[in-house]
């Protein structure tokens, strides 16, 4: 019996020697620490002249501070609006007056309605927000992530980006194939949602959010990203009315939309984007300054 509990404790030992390398492997992926800037800023909070909120377009879309701007970047990747709405309640109350907030459309702002990675809002995020919350989750995932197949898989993933099959990188047949592949997803997506009836209440949220915006006294304004043509091919103006405009149009806000997505500009300069629809550095550099100055032609910031 004794030989027995010694060889079970050597298991442990082994498996807990093992198990601590992947761990540390989870917490320093970049999905892992996707929060961080937002977290940062939960720490030590300041006032802002402007904050942006929306999903993985918007996350790569924003840089104010060459144009002298305070900016708090509230998105995060596959973000549903109805976590735009929970972020910007959070944070809100750090906006200058008179300070604006960019609420970003894109294609799948009607059609998301699942969170992909609910571990993303746990340290950014009041637990009572966090739909579903479960405690035995929200330790696990703070201290334990390697036992999340989640975070270890999209750890994993991150590190194997370059190793994809030519034809599954960003820019193979110029970007045709990723985009091609985002449509696909986009579109199943946008079918499930017609069949849940989980439009309507995406649409709900964002008069909520503008609603709310008007109530506080902060200007709000939508905006849509650029993308490289390749991505346009698929998400023509008819695809994009059949996701996004024509509940725009039903909405009839009173609001700004500024429409970038099809901006010469950018669409058929590769060197702007990390893949056909999300910026690098240079393009949000760019596309920041430009809408900047095109809000200031609108009265903003004066």
């Amino acid at each position: 019996m004794k030989r027995f509990f010694i060889q079970v404790t050597m298991i442990i030992l082994v498996v807990i020697l093992l198990f601590i390398p992947v761990n540390q492997f989870v917490k320093n992926s970049y999905d892992y620490n996707i929060d961080h800037a937002i977290l940062v800023f939960k720490k030590n909070p300041y006032p802002v002249d402007i904050i942006n909120v929306g999903a993985s377009h918007s996350m790569y879309g924003y840089y104010f501070k060459p144009t002298g701007l305070s900016h708090l970047d509230l998105a995060l990747p596959a973000q549903t609006i109805q976590y735009d709405y929970k972020l910007l309640r959070e944070y809100g109350e750090y906006l200058k007056p008179g300070g604006v907030v960019i609420v970003s459309v894109s294609q799948i702002t009607f059609t998301n309605s699942e969170v992909y990675n609910i571990g993303n809002y746990y340290n950014i995020l009041d637990h009572t927000d966090i739909e579903p919350f479960q405690l035995m989750d929200y330790y696990s995932y703070l201290y334990l992530p390697g036992t999340n197949r989640g975070s270890l898989n999209s750890a994993i993933s991150g590190k194997l980006k370059n190793f994809r099959w030519n034809a599954h990188k960003p820019w193979a047949n110029n970007g045709k194939n990723y985009s091609r592949r985002k449509y696909e997803r986009v579109d199943a997506e946008y079918k499930e949602a017609v069949e849940s009836n989980s439009i309507e209440r995406n649409v709900k949220q964002l008069k909520e959010i503008v609603d709310y915006c008007n109530e506080k006294g902060y200007q709000v304004i939508l905006t849509m990203e650029p993308v490289h043509q390749s991505y346009q091919e698929y998400f023509n103006e008819e695809v994009m009315n059949r996701l996004v405009f024509q509940y725009l149009k039903a909405l009839n806000l009173d609001v700004q939309f500024l429409n970038y997505m099809s901006d010469p500009r950018f669409i058929d300069n590769k060197e702007y984007f990390i893949d056909p629809d999300h910026l690098n550095s240079k393009g949000r550099k760019l596309y920041s300054w430009i809408v900047y100055k095109d809000l200031k032609k609108l009265g903003y910031f004066r």
